[in-house]
């Protein structure tokens, strides 16, 4: 079975772009828009043959296809996701049976100034075309994915889109139902319980233009691993990835300027910022289908261990282990990500400053515990092989810690590899492929970890 490579989901993005273009200028039997419309008509068809529907769209600026997410976008593709954007269009269905004439007026109506996305369902409408339709009618995870290795993927990009659709709700006055976020957590819970390393290496994606939506989704996954780690039952781990998808959410009632500010808060600013503990719990508590218990984790979540954080009222409150699992992940995630006031820390590093305030600030028992389930060598640490290959850690090894999963990015000769090869370093039969000798610098060698995560 051929799967959809990232290679042809850009090709895709490319070609589309360019036949907007060039249908405002061109007839449809011009060279121009001919031989895209081509070319894009035969990758969709090899697609289709896999699957009944190619489901592609913008989530927060970032355009995807299928399980790819393109978040360092070459021009072409970052052009078609600020088009869609700006037309409001936030996901297309293609199905079976599109034809070279639907694209070509698809084209069209997308190039004309004046759409929008009302105008755009009308033509598509009066135009007879069925094959392309706006929105996914069925959500992009599940078990329906014949791509076993684009399912984390496709999972992550629907909590992206679950986290933005509920702070959207918030933003227009409205308190969100649970279902759409109990929807993703359930198939979240799911992979994990198969493997709770497999979201790891998407925990590590960061997309600083939309750190909110990026940062939650990224805490809901650590707080899920470390969760799942210390062997918790299904409906925990459950609760724990939806208070690790919220935790923030009381940021949705923090005023914008503060909330947005690129420098270090004043002292007034940051107490106006601590209220988002509070806010968040009292939106959490007031939506239908959570449990309880996750507004108890997302009001605590910067409780501290020793009772010395916010909001002070309630240091003496009894929080759970869940509360503290999310303050772990939370703290992991927030130090490994650059923001306009620090520096990003490398994830070994991160996890010896979090030793250092564990008993303090993190419960030390569960820092002990993600240390474990990081591995010697976290997810995202780039590191040389005694072969000379640069390499990134994807996946810690369930029995080595020296022995993780990863993707070959330059090879022996210094040359960056096309298309990273993932592999284990340490095979059955008690083989190795190479040994780890030192970790790298990524800025160095001009690596960037968001591409090599999703390729």
């Amino acid at each position: 079975m051929n799967e959809i490579t990232q290679q042809n989901a850009q090709r895709t993005a490319m070609l589309l772009m360019a036949s907007i273009k060039s249908v405002g200028f061109y007839p449809q039997a011009h060279p121009a828009v001919r031989q895209p419309l081509r070319e894009l008509i035969g990758i969709l068809e090899g697609m289709l043959r896999e699957k009944p529907e190619i489901h592609l769209g913008v989530v927060e600026g970032v355009f995807f296809l299928e399980g790819h997410l393109f978040v360092t976008p070459n021009s072409s593709v970052a052009e078609l996701a600020d088009r869609l954007t700006a037309k409001g269009v936030e996901a297309l269905t293609v199905s079976s049976g599109v034809t070279d004439n639907d694209l070509f007026r698809f084209a069209s109506l997308l190039s004309r100034r004046e759409t929008t996305r009302a105008t755009l369902a009308d033509g598509l409408e009066q135009e007879g075309i069925r094959a392309i339709r706006l929105g996914i009618d069925q959500p992009v995870y599940g078990n329906g994915c014949d791509e076993e290795g684009s399912i984390p993927s496709r999972t992550y990009l629907d909590a992206l889109n679950a986290v933005r659709d509920i702070i959207g709700e918030i933003e227009k006055g409205r308190i969100p139902c649970g279902k759409r976020i109990n929807a993703v957590v359930d198939n979240m819970v799911s992979l994990s319980i198969k493997d709770h390393t497999t979201l790891l290496g998407l925990a590590m994606i960061k997309d600083y233009d939309n750190y909110t939506f990026n940062h939650s989704v990224n805490v809901g996954i650590l707080a899920l691993a470390l969760a799942a780690e210390l062997g918790m039952d299904r409906e925990a781990l459950r609760d724990t990835n939806t208070a690790g998808l919220l935790h923030d959410i009381g940021k949705t009632r923090i005023d914008k300027r503060i909330l947005n500010k690129p420098a270090k808060l004043s002292s007034d600013e940051y107490e106006v910022m601590k209220q988002h503990a509070e806010k968040g719990a009292e939106i959490v508590s007031a939506m239908e289908d959570i449990h309880p218990r996750v507004a108890d984790a997302v009001l605590g979540h910067h409780i501290k261990f020793n009772r010395s954080g916010y909001p002070e009222w309630a240091r003496e409150r009894k929080f759970d282990g869940m509360t503290e699992i999310v303050a772990v992940a939370d703290c992991y995630d927030a130090i490994t990500t650059l923001r306009s006031y620090s520096m990003p820390i490398l994830p070994r590093a991160a996890l010896d400053i979090m030793h250092r305030i564990s008993g303090t600030a993190l419960n030390g028992y569960l820092v002990e515990k993600f240390e474990r389930m990081m591995g010697e060598y976290p997810v995202g640490t780039l590191v040389r092989l005694d072969n000379n290959e640069i390499a990134l850690v994807v996946r810690p090894h369930p029995m080595e810690n020296q022995a993780p999963a990863v993707k070959v990015v330059i090879d022996s000769r210094g040359n960056a590899v096309e298309k990273p090869r993932q592999l284990s370093l340490s095979a059955a039969g008690g083989t190795r492929y190479a040994s780890i000798v030192a970790t790298v610098d990524p800025l160095l060698k001009n690596v960037d970890l968001n591409s090599c995560m999703l390729n």
